[in-house]
């Protein structure tokens, strides 16, 4: 129950009610991946990416995802991570069943945060299925990435 009050006169107050759908989070299958987690919740998945491990030809590559954006009009990207040393991060996006080339997320030049190292935000359009990440280097913390989804 939310009370709102009138600014002129405080010793009056209304109530009303306000009911508040909230959905629940749901984990989406990562093949197997126990390096990355994704939750998709209202307009938003939230990818929580470990880059642990180096493959034979020395990249660190992060699963691919499923990160249908069919159903919307578009989509923004953004990350950050709490571990500041030096690294680039990549993703690239697979689209009508082709992956692009591999594409750099900068970080944010005027994001002024010790704590973390945050990455400029990107667009993404409707046609993209699958979103796959790269790191130049081994992190020792995830990096987080957060795409959000916009209503058709």
């Amino acid at each position: 129950m939310l009370l709102l009050s009138n600014c002129k006169d405080n010793s009056k107050t209304e109530e009303k009610k306000i009911s508040v759908k909230k959905k629940e989070k749901v984990t989406l299958p990562t093949a197997s991946n126990n390096d990355v987690s994704v939750i998709k919740e209202d307009n938003i998945f939230v990818i929580d990416q470990k880059f642990t491990k180096e493959d034979a030809q020395k990249n660190i590559i992060g699963k691919p995802v499923e990160v249908d954006l069919s159903t919307t009009s578009g989509a923004m990207i953004s990350a950050y991570s709490t571990y500041n040393d030096e690294y680039t991060i990549f993703y690239k996006t697979l689209e009508n069943n082709s992956w692009s080339d591999w594409l750099e997320l900068e970080e944010n030049e005027h994001v002024d945060n010790p704590n973390r190292k945050v990455f400029s935000p990107k667009n993404l359009n409707p046609s993209v299925q699958k979103i796959q990440f790269k790191s130049s280097k081994i992190t020792k913390s995830e990096v987080v990435f957060r795409i959000y989804t916009f209503e058709k």
